[in-house]
């Protein structure tokens, strides 16, 4: 016996459809379904803002590579 927790779509019809791993075996098997509602969305993973965009807005000069490394040397000179 296997668990497999996975997302499965209900049609109008009523046909229920999930996805099993490739490596489950292929034919009949007895199966019990426990509807917990809709799932959650899946969460974006956060990104870091875009640095180029936010000094452009501040009227600042924008660096090709948004590198740290570029800002520092434009500050020495």
């Amino acid at each position: 016996m296997q668990t497999i927790e996975t997302v499965a779509t209900i049609e109008e019809d009523g046909t229920l459809t999930a996805t099993t791993p490739r490596s489950f075996p292929r034919g009949q098997h007895r199966v019990v379904i426990v509807l917990e509602g809709k799932p959650e969305p899946t969460r974006r993973t956060s990104r870091w803002p875009d640095m180029a965009a936010f000094r452009q807005r501040l009227g600042m000069s924008v660096h090709p590579g948004n590198t740290v490394l570029e800002m520092r040397e434009e500050e020495r000179s």
